[in-house]
């Protein structure tokens, strides 16, 4: 408890080391509203994505793997599935 209050010097150098990106363009949000990570120029906000979005977003990313991980698989396996593959650029 008393490490951030017996220095508060080194507290805000940090801080405001941690705000700046790219010469100071971007800065990181205040503490009164915690849920905004970056605050752009021209009013933008970029927010913590909610737990619903993050699902989303997983899902995808893991389902379009499986499906890389399983076109690889069926290419080196399938003659057929090979030759489709060279071929398709071709015409």
């Amino acid at each position: 408890m008393g490490s951030k209050a017996s220095n508060p010097k080194k507290n805000n150098k940090i801080d405001s080391k941690a705000n700046k990106v790219k010469g100071g363009k971007f800065k990181r949000s205040s503490s009164n509203d915690p849920d905004v990570l970056v605050n752009l120029p021209a009013g933008l906000k970029y927010k913590v994505p909610g737990k619903r979005q993050r699902v989303i977003i997983g899902s995808i990313v893991i389902g379009l793997n499986v499906l890389l991980v399983i076109s690889v698989l069926v290419y080196f396996y399938n003659p057929s599935f090979q030759d489709f593959i060279y071929n398709f650029g071709r015409n």
